[in-house]
């Protein structure tokens, strides 16, 4: 289990520590303040994150903005009884646990270790199994990225299927190397074939791959090209994906660079709280970012302005809907509180 603890104090930090050291089954990281908390639930799943929001600078928001983002990390309170008006604010974080000061460690490390568990295992019950398939390193990461940072918020399992390595677009161990880092910052499973590029086929090779990899895996939702594609590996991809994932319940097809006019979308993902991350996926490949317009930030960012007027003007992602039997949380925009939590936190 992943566990967070925010205090400013050093003593209180090192008191934390050596609770917790003890524990083999926890992984236990501690930060100073609001911002450096923000800075590590973005880039990492928690089980929990507990935190003296009366003792730190943007605390109450920085748990407001958990609580509406990440849906399977637990919260945990530890502030002074006599304030009433702090326990009226910290009702409203919706907060799972709450621990009165004074209290020794092991009845935190007991109330922590309670609401660890139990959001560990919600989400091993309820937690989605993603694939995302790409024709060449990079497909993956620029039509579908920031629904893929969304899924790794939610702590869903991410699985990344390349089909060839892109040899047409640079040097291959360049390419292989920079898919690697990519995936790793999704906490995501790298497959990267080698069928031909520019000259992948539909048919049984394909299919057989695709069917292997959602098979490994019990996939539950997979992101793939669409059909209204100028590129012939993408297109190929979309029809052999089509036959390979005819169980899956929930299949959406992605926008590229080389998307026509055609694509229309019915779905669109809100990933205003993770468009930099979106942005830093893609940067990893600078060998591609080098070469292509279409893919530099600024792009990027307008694509998901563009999109966005459709969802609320918020920042999304457009798909085409093949399938869907589950709906998705991540459709949703961001409550507004919630973005004001996380406007609070950055005004700190």
């Amino acid at each position: 289990m992943h566990i967070l603890v925010v205090t400013p104090f050093p003593d209180t930090a090192e008191v934390v520590r050596r609770a917790f050291e003890p524990l083999p089954d926890v992984a236990l990281e501690l930060a100073r303040d609001s911002d450096a908390a923000m800075h590590l639930v973005a880039t990492r799943p928690y089980d929990l994150v507990a935190a003296e929001p009366d003792r730190t600078p943007g605390g109450f928001a920085l748990l407001k903005y958990i609580k509406y983002n990440y849906r399977w990390t637990a919260t945990l309170i530890v502030m002074q009884s006599e304030k009433p008006r702090l326990l009226r604010e910290a009702l409203r974080c919706h907060v799972d646990g709450l621990i009165l000061r004074p209290s020794g460690p092991e009845a935190f490390v007991e109330e922590v270790m309670l609401l660890a568990r139990e959001a560990n295992a919600r989400r091993q019950r309820q937690q989605k199994r993603v694939l995302a398939i790409g024709a060449h390193p990079d497909d993956v990461e620029i039509g579908c990225g920031g629904a893929l940072a969304r899924h790794f918020a939610d702590y869903d399992v991410i699985r990344i299927l390349t089909l060839s390595r892109g040899a047409a677009g640079g040097d291959t161990n360049l390419r292989l190397s920079e898919a690697h880092d990519a995936a790793a910052m999704l906490g995501a499973r790298l497959r990267i074939e080698n069928l031909p590029d520019t000259a992948i086929e539909p048919g049984g090779e394909t299919i057989a791959i695709i069917q292997d990899a959602i098979a490994q895996m019990g996939a539950t939702h997979v992101y793939t090209h669409t059909i209204e594609d100028t590129h012939q590996d993408h297109r190929a991809v979309h029809t052999a994906s089509l036959v390979a994932a005819r169980a899956v319940p929930n299949v959406y097809c992605y926008q590229s660079p080389s998307s026509t006019t055609r694509f229309e979308p019915q779905r669109y993902v809100d990933i205003t709280s993770f468009i930099e991350k979106k942005i830093g996926l893609i940067g990893a490949y600078k060998s591609q970012i080098d070469r292509m317009v279409s893919i530099q930030p600024d792009v990027i960012l307008s694509s998901a302005h563009y999109w966005g007027r459709f969802a609320g003007y918020v920042l999304a992602e457009p798909f085409q809907v093949v399938r869907e039997r589950d709906m998705v949380q991540a459709t949703y925009p961001l409550r507004d509180d919630a973005l004001a939590a996380q406007s609070d936190i950055e005004g700190n």
